[in-house]
C-alpha cells in the first residue's frame, strides 16, 4: 500500500511539473501595444484602421508599374522582403500588413473575413493613389487577391498567385464561446508544429532567424484576437465568382508542397477556375517558396510581367507529393 501511495504522489507530481512547463510554454508572447511597436514601413489609415505598408520604387522617378503584394496568415511585409528589393528596381512595390497582421492594426470585433480584407487593401490602394496594380499574393494573400480581383477587376492588372490556397468555399464549423480560450494554445502548437513543414530544406541554418523576425509582431496585443475574429470572419465568404476574373494569371507552384491539404488537387481546381493560369513549378521548394527561391520565383514574375509566360501556358501532368 505504501509503494502504491508513493507512486500515486510521484506521478501527481510529475503531472504538476508537466502542467507548469505547458502552461508557461503556451503563455501569450502579447507584450506590446500597437502604438508602441517598432515597425520598418509606415501606417496608412483606411476605414479607422491602421495598415502598415513597406514600400519601395525605383530610383529613377516616374509613373513605374505598381505590384501590391499580399501575405499569407502568419506572414507579414517581412514575407516579402526579397521581391521588394529586386522587382523595385523596375516597379513600385508596396507589401502591406492585412488588417490583424504584421503592424497593422488589430481592432476587436468587426469584420474579419477574407472579403473585408481584400476591401481594405483596395482602400490603400485609393490612399496611395493607385489606380491599377499587378497584385501578388502569398497563400491565403492569393485568396485575398482574388477577391479583389473579382470586385473591382478594372483595377487588377494582373495576378500572381505564389503557394495560394485553391479559394473554395470551406465549411467551418461555427464557434462557441468556450473555445475562445484555446485559441492561443492551440496556435502557438500548430506554428511550432508546421513550421519546418514550410521548408523544402527543413534544416536551413538561417531558420532560428528568419522564424524570430515572423514571430516579432505576435508581440503586439491583438494578435491571437485576430485568429478568433477570423474564425467568424472566414464563415460568412461568399463563394468567389471566378468567371470575373479575366486577367493574366500566374501560378508558382511549390516542388514540396506540405501545408495546403491535398495540393495536386488544390493545384488542379485553381488551374480549371482559371484557364488563362500559367503555371510554373518552383523547384527545391516549401510552402514558403518566395524565401527558399527568391531567384527563381523573381524571374519567374518578371517574365510574367514582361509577358514571356502568357504564350504558353502550362500543363500539369505531375504534381509533387508532400513528402
Amino acid at each position: 500500500m505504501r509503494k502504491f501511495t508513493v507512486l500515486l504522489a510521484a506521478i501527481a507530481a510529475a503531472a504538476a511539473v508537466v502542467a507548469v512547463v505547458a502552461r508557461r510554454s503556451l503563455r501569450s508572447r502579447e507584450d506590446t501595444a500597437w502604438r508602441d511597436a517598432e515597425r520598418p514601413g509606415r501606417i496608412m489609415t483606411v476605414d479607422g484602421v491602421g495598415l502598415h505598408y513597406v514600400e519601395q520604387a525605383p530610383p529613377v522617378g516616374g509613373n513605374a508599374p505598381v505590384i501590391v503584394m499580399i501575405h499569407g496568415f502568419g506572414g507579414h511585409t517581412y514575407s516579402y522582403r526579397h521581391q521588394v528589393v529586386d522587382l523595385a528596381q523596375d516597379y513600385r512595390c508596396i507589401a502591406i500588413d492585412l488588417k490583424g497582421f504584421g503592424y497593422s492594426e488589430r481592432p476587436e470585433g468587426g469584420d474579419y473575413s477574407l472579403t473585408e480584407q481584400a476591401r481594405l487593401v483596395l482602400g490603400a490602394m485609393d490612399a496611395l493613389g493607385i489606380d491599377q496594380a499587378t497584385l501578388i499574393g502569398q497563400s491565403m494573400g492569393g485568396e485575398v487577391a482574388m477577391r479583389m480581383a473579382e470586385m473591382a477587376p478594372e483595377r487588377v492588372e494582373r495576378l500572381v498567385l505564389a503557394a495560394s490556397v485553391p479559394g473554395k468555399k470551406v465549411p467551418i464549423a461555427p464557434r462557441l464561446p468556450f473555445m475562445r480560450r484555446l485559441v492561443g494554445p492551440i496556435s502557438k502548437l500548430v506554428s511550432e508544429r508546421a513550421w519546418k513543414r514550410l521548408f523544402y530544406d527543413k534544416d536551413r541554418p538561417d531558420l532560428a532567424q528568419v522564424r524570430a523576425q515572423y514571430l516579432k509582431p505576435a508581440r503586439i496585443y491583438g494578435t491571437t484576437r485576430t485568429a478568433w475574429e477570423m474564425w467568424e470572419g472566414i464563415r460568412h465568404d461568399e463563394r468567389i465568382d471566378f468567371a470575373r476574373l479575366t486577367q493574366p494569371v500566374l501560378i508558382l507552384w511549390a516542388e514540396k508542397e506540405r501545408i495546403l491539404p491535398l495540393p495536386g488537387r488544390s493545384l488542379r481546381w485553381l488551374q480549371a477556375q482559371l484557364p488563362q493560369a500559367v503555371t510554373e513549378h518552383i523547384p527545391a521548394s516549401g510552402h514558403m517558396l518566395l524565401e527558399e527561391q527568391p531567384e527563381i520565383v523573381n524571374a519567374a514574375i518578371r517574365r510574367f510581367l514582361d509577358g514571356r509566360l502568357e504564350a504558353a501556358p502550362a500543363r500539369v501532368d505531375t504534381v509533387a507529393r508532400p513528402a
